[in-house]
């Protein structure tokens, strides 16, 4: 049995960027939602877990595009290697 296509193995590490993003941004609004309650600080903490939240999301997204080589960068190496 043959592996997944060469486009969907490329594709693969982005397609959980979305959720990810958003499942930060509800567990912060949450996090936040429980701490206003227990320290009766509304909004303050709300707003808080919200950037965290948002924070960690892009710092997800930022480590997963920057981690993948550029699109033209693969072929370019086999070039120089066949030179």
């Amino acid at each position: 049995m043959a592996g997944p296509p060469d486009g969907l193995r490329k594709l693969a590490p982005y397609l959980d960027i979305g959720a990810v993003m958003a499942g930060c941004v509800v567990a912060g609004v949450l996090l936040g939602r429980y701490l206003d309650g227990k320290f009766d600080s509304e909004p303050w903490m709300l707003l808080f877990g919200s950037l965290l939240g948002v924070g960690a999301g892009f710092y997800h997204f930022f480590k997963v595009v920057l981690r993948r080589p550029a699109p033209g960068a693969d072929a370019e190496k086999r070039d120089d290697d066949r030179r």
